[in-house]
Order: structure tokens, then C-alpha cells, then sequence
């Protein structure tokens, strides 16, 4: 790509978080406050932030420090937490393979749920410009956090609970995944997963990546089963 086409590409992953973004401050202010609020300081709240970047860890690691677990235990539930982005980067791997070895390092610190559902779609439309689409939405994700993380670490605890306001992030990724579900396959790789991680309960939150490989599974069955030039979905 030239230069020109790969500003486009990443000016228009930037503009793709402008739906996203208020789900994202509020889910950020979330996890900042929880952090500040289980007795980190505000420069080790900022720290877990920028350096996990993964909402769903850092609230499970400030309520595992909350209650004084180990160290090891926090990191360990937080990698486990974390094991869908294994599948996501698998997913995204072949627009990336003609990449600098560091530019894979840097899109794999910055995947997120939003950030790779919005090119997954974007790559299932068959564009070519996914690596630099991918670093606009997912740089911008990245700062809209931190910022978001900074204002839930600073006035958190100013936000009465009875707002709720946490609703917000199931919100988000609602709008996420409805772009994706094109066809059999998807739609019922979504209701498969989604409901094996209602139902099914297992420690370290494990049931969520049980939901992952799960649904990937009966994904690829409908695909086998029925084809999309035999289904026509």
C-alpha cells in the first residue's frame, strides 16, 4: 500500500470507534475505579491499565488483589481470562504475515474484543487494507482507555452506584458481534457460545473460553454442513 492508502486505511479505523467510544470511556472508568477502589495507588491503577489493556483481567485482578490473593494466582486468572485473543489473533493472522515482526508484537498488545470485531467484519468484506485499518481503531481504542482509566481512577468513586452504569459495556460488544452474524454459520456459533457462557460454570472463568471453542466448533459444523453455496445464507 502507499502512504496515501494507508492513512485512509487508519484514519478510517479511527472514525470506526466513534460508536464504540462510549461504551469504552464508560467500561474504562469502570476498571479504573475498581482498581482505585481495591487499594491501588493511582500511579499502580494507571500502570495495570497501559500495561494489561484488557478490561475483563483487570477487573478480575483488582478483586483478586482486594482479597489478597498471590501474585502468581492474579496472573495466572488473568492469562486464562485472556485466552480468547489466542483465537482472535489466529483469525487475523494472515493480513498481517507480510508485517514487520514488530508490528505483529504491537497488534497483538493492542487487540481488543471491539478492535477485532470491527475488522473481522471489515476483513470479511474482503478489504485489503486490514493491518493499518486495525492499528487506527485499535490506537484509538488504546487512548480513549486510558484516559477513560485515568477519570475512573481520579472521580470513580464521585459516580453514586445506583447508576449502574456498567450495563453500558454489554452494550458495546451487543453492537460488536451484530455486524458478524451474515449467515447460519455465524448466527449459530454466537448462540452456541453465548449460551454455553451463561450456563456452563467453571472456575478462572474458564467457561468463557469453553464458550470460544464451543461456538468455533459448531461454526465450522453449519460451514460443513451446509455451505454457503448450497444455503445461500
Amino acid at each position: 500500500m502507499n502512504p496515501a492508502d494507508r492513512q485512509q486505511a487508519f484514519l478510517a479505523g479511527a472514525r470506526a470507534c466513534i460508536p464504540l467510544s462510549p461504551g469504552v470511556l464508560l467500561f474504562g472508568m469502570v476498571c479504573g475505579a475498581a482498581a482505585a477502589g481495591a487499594g491501588l495507588t493511582p500511579g499502580q491503577s494507571f500502570a495495570l491499565s497501559w500495561m494489561v489493556f484488557a478490561g475483563s483481567s483487570q477487573i478480575v485482578a483488582t478483586q483478586l488483589f482486594a482479597a489478597g490473593a498471590p501474585g502468581w494466582v492474579i496472573v495466572l486468572t488473568g492469562w486464562v481470562v485472556n485466552l480468547r485473543f489466542m483465537m482472535y489473533s489466529a483469525s487475523l493472522a494472515q493480513p498481517f504475515r507480510g508485517e514487520s515482526r514488530g508490528a505483529r508484537w504491537l497488534a497483538g498488545y493492542l487487540l481488543t474484543d471491539q478492535a477485532f470485531g470491527v475488522t473481522l467484519a471489515r476483513q470479511l468484506d474482503g478489504r485489503r487494507d486490514i493491518p493499518w485499518f486495525f492499528l487506527g481503531i485499535a490506537a484509538t481504542l488504546w487512548l480513549l482507555w486510558q484516559i477513560a482509566s485515568l477519570a475512573g481512577i481520579y472521580l470513580g468513586a464521585r459516580v453514586p452506584p445506583r447508576w449502574s452504569i456498567d450495563f453500558v459495556v454489554a452494550l458495546t460488544f451487543i453492537g460488536v458481534l451484530a455486524p458478524l452474524l451474515r449467515d447460519r454459520a455465524l448466527a449459530a456459533a454466537a448462540l452456541a457460545g453465548g449460551l454455553v457462557s451463561i450456563y456452563l460454570d467453571l472456575p478462572l472463568k474458564l467457561n468463557l473460553m469453553a464458550a470460544a471453542l464451543v461456538g468455533a466448533a459448531v461454526g465450522i459444523g453449519m460451514e460443513r454442513l451446509w455451505p454457503k453455496s448450497q444455503s445461500g445464507a
